[in-house]
């Protein structure tokens, strides 16, 4: 799932720069890309806490056998 996330920040990314390249970025295009980065990254370190709170659990139950 983390690399599906990280193939769609740089898809993002390519976007951004072709963009720019060829015409320019406009208000819209900016916005669509930051939102979209902002939202992987925030989605990643709610995945990535919830993951380490499944390991604590984990651990605490295999301290009790």
């Amino acid at each position: 799932m983390l690399l599906l996330r990280v193939y769609i920040a740089l898809l993002a990314l390519v976007f951004l720069f072709l963009t720019l390249f060829v015409r320019g970025v406009g208000l819209l295009e900016g916005a669509v890309a930051i939102c979209s980065l902002f939202f992987l990254i925030f989605d990643t370190r709610l995945d990535l806490l919830h993951r380490k709170e499944i390991n604590k659990q984990i651990n605490s139950l295999l301290e009790g056998i």
